[in-house]
This record gives structure tokens, C-alpha cells and sequence, in this order.
């Protein structure tokens, strides 16, 4: 079992052939990959009250969602993974939510993304290196592309039911 610091978190919601990010503002939260066969990971954060219904009403419907998040520092690449809520506990100035989540996206479908955009747009065998290297580096979100792919596989393979 390994945990590290949440620096983020965002929602990735389908809307409109899109995905949108929202961000949710995290007073502090964890994320704990149980290193399992299953591949499960924890996150806690803990945020405004503001949003104690929207996380309630997912659990209750016991619904999913699909989350961005960011571990540690905002230098990292961004985790698409896909949540359930397991509890959601009222404190005295916020909510601490905990979720189960699973891997969404591997990172290996990002850098193939990046990559097949930067060749779409024609770039010769040098600049396609400095090109790849300087989207990567500076990759703070996932591509647009790789979202709407993974979004939409969620959605058609039925296992989860997306709020």
C-alpha cells in the first residue's frame, strides 16, 4: 500500500459531445493505491459544504464518477479514474468525502494521443521530438481526445452508472 497527498481534484463530466472539468476546491486529502490485484485506489479529500449534496445524491443513486486527479505537486500528470462515493462525513467547517476508484486512463494512452495529434499536424522528425517533449512536459490535463474516448467507453460498457 502506498499514499501520497492530493494536490487535485476535478470532476470530468460528458455534456454537449465534450468533457468538462470541474474543479472542487480541497481544504486536504490523501490518495492510497492498495496495490491489489483489483487495482483499487482511496481518495479522501476534504471540501466545502458546498457540495455535500451532489456527493450525497451520487451515493445514493450509487452512481459513479469520472474524476481528474493530480498527486502531490501540480507538476504531475493528471489520473483519470473512475469513483464511487463510500462515505461522506460532515465536519465541523467542511465534508470529507472517501472514494473507491479505479484507473481510467493509462498514461500510455495519453502519450499516444499526444502523439497522434502532433503527427496530424505534420510535423517533421525533428520538430515532432521537440513538439512531443515540450507536450508532455507540460501536460496539465488530459487531452481532449483521450477524455471523450474514455468517457465514452465508460459509458457504452454499462458497468457504470455516470452521474
Amino acid at each position: 500500500m502506498k499514499t501520497f497527498k492530493l494536490y487535485s481534484i476535478s470532476l470530468l463530466e460528458g455534456k454537449d459531445g465534450n468533457v468538462h472539468q470541474k474543479m472542487i476546491p480541497i481544504e486536504d486529502g490523501l490518495i492510497i493505491n492498495m496495490e491489489n490485484k483489483q487495482q483499487t485506489w482511496y481518495i479522501e479529500a476534504v471540501i466545502s459544504h458546498d457540495y455535500y449534496d451532489y456527493f450525497k445524491k451520487v451515493k445514493e443513486q450509487e452512481g459513479h464518477m469520472l474524476v481528474d486527479v493530480i498527486i502531490t505537486s501540480k507538476d504531475n500528470h493528471p489520473a483519470a479514474m473512475i469513483t464511487s462515493v463510500q462515505t461522506l462525513t460532515k465536519l465541523s467547517e467542511s465534508v470529507s468525502v472517501l472514494l473507491e476508484a479505479k484507473l481510467a486512463l493509462k498514461k500510455d494512452v495519453i502519450i499516444e494521443d499526444v502523439l497522434k495529434d502532433l503527427v496530424g499536424q505534420g510535423f517533421s522528425e525533428e520538430q515532432l521530438l521537440l513538439e512531443f517533449k515540450n507536450k508532455m512536459e507540460n501536460l496539465a490535463a488530459h487531452p481532449q481526445g483521450a477524455l471523450k474516448t474514455i468517457y465514452r467507453s465508460i459509458v457504452e460498457s454499462g458497468q457504470y452508472k455516470l452521474q
